[in-house]
């Protein structure tokens, strides 16, 4: 869906973007205003899943904050990115997680399952399995179609230890164990990419997934970027240009800057681990004083090594030095 290149403003462009070529497609809306088409989308899917010639996807459905709820027993509900199907019938889901927190793993997991039963709801309503046979269904009862959780991370992936791009799938420990380590459920896929080791110059860059990863990595460093020669990027390129944004991107944007949803579990986190590091240091050290102006530096001290390691927290999640002197401002 391309844009008119005229643009209405009813307000100028917020001061925030002043200098900038680009929105920020690390941040929520203009991650989704770039990848707003049914060409990009498929350009960035077939260089990720590795398809050529005639693998390549065909057609796609995808929908932005596709939002799935289901009752186990208590009704849960979570929204994904982007919910994408494509004409094989493969069903993904496609994140932007802008900071780190406790118990990431836990969601992307949780969220796979809310992507494999979607999948398997919106397969059993194809017209191809309500035109089979009785017995037919009967045998595809537990048939799972193929489901791909990509997650874009603007951090350093679990266990990939610096790589850029990692991949999880379902192994045998036997087959592991005797170095045959196959996937032993290859339609259940998680594929994972750090922008911060992604360190390719433009020289080095090759192929599709490196051209969107550079864009991801360089759009909020302020110039222009290339096209790589391509129509669909150059296309991508100009849905963040920030004078072809309208009055509610802009707002949206400089909204989802705040990173207030995220950062709030974050927090959550970083408070919790100083107030327990710091009640034991700051305990151990009254005890060994065993004076009441003992214990009452320790807890001193406990408080302002609270404070430094809160800031340590937050700055190692990519937390922004404004957001972080917020924080603890009110603690």
């Amino acid at each position: 869906m391309k844009k008119s290149n005229k643009i209405i403003r009813k307000k100028p462009i917020p001061q925030s973007f002043a200098g900038q070529v680009y929105l920020d497609p690390r941040y929520e809306p203009a991650f989704k205003e770039l990848f707003d088409s049914e060409d990009a989308l498929k350009d960035f899917l077939d260089g990720v899943l590795g398809l050529e010639g005639d693998d390549k996807i065909r057609t796609i459905k995808f929908v932005f904050d596709k939002s799935i709820r289901f009752r186990v027993p208590q009704s849960k509900k979570i929204i994904f990115d982007v919910f994408i199907t494509t004409n094989s019938g493969r069903y993904l889901d496609v994140e932007m997680q802008k900071l780190d927190h406790d118990f990431l793993v836990d969601r992307i997991v949780l969220y796979n399952a809310f992507l494999v039963i979607k999948g398997k709801k919106e397969m059993e309503r194809s017209e191809e399995f309500l035109a089979l046979s009785k017995e037919k269904k009967e045998k595809k009862r537990y048939e799972l179609p193929e489901t791909i959780s990509i997650w874009i991370c603007d951090f350093e992936l679990p266990y990939a230890k610096g790589e850029y791009k990692d991949e999880w799938a379902v192994y045998s420990q036997c087959s592991i164990r005797n170095g045959r380590a196959i996937p032993i459920f290859p339609k259940n896929r998680y594929i994972f990419f750090s922008l911060p080791n992604f360190k390719k110059t433009l020289k080095e860059i090759d192929g599709s997934v490196d051209a969107w990863l550079y864009l991801l990595s360089h759009a909020g460093d302020g110039g222009e970027l290339p096209d790589f020669g391509s129509d669909i990027i150059r296309d991508a390129l100009d849905r963040i240009r920030v004078d072809n944004a309208d009055d509610k991107l802009l707002l949206d944007q400089e909204k989802y800057m705040s990173l207030k949803d995220d950062y709030r579990i974050v927090l959550a986190s970083a408070i919790i681990r100083a107030k327990e590091e710091g009640r034991a240091r700051g305990l151990a050290r009254g005890l060994a004083e065993g004076r009441a102006e003992g214990r009452a530096e320790g807890r001193a001290e406990g408080a302002r090594e609270k404070g430094r390691k809160i800031a340590a927290f937050l700055r190692a999640k990519g937390v922004s030095e404004n957001l972080i002197l917020d924080a603890l401002a009110q603690k």
